[in-house]
């Protein structure tokens, strides 16, 4: 697929935007307000077609792209 995002020569993938409408919230919401500020993980979708998790800006973790 040629819209992948580039990788560095380690296959660490370059893309640091989420793709839009993938951010979702998962485990902690029943655990209240206080902890799920704690544990509550927000996770979106990279273009290159991995998911990993958001940092408090909104851009996604560093990750390796899938491998073919």
């Amino acid at each position: 697929m040629s819209d992948k995002p580039a990788a560095t020569p380690d296959g660490y993938c370059t893309n640091k935007e989420p793709v839009p409408g993938t951010i979702r919230t998962i485990n902690a919401f029943a655990t209240g307000p206080k902890f799920f500020h704690l544990h509550g993980r927000r996770y979106a979708k990279c273009p290159c077609g991995k998911e990993t998790s958001l940092t408090g800006r909104d851009n996604l973790r560093r990750h390796k792209q899938p491998q073919e």
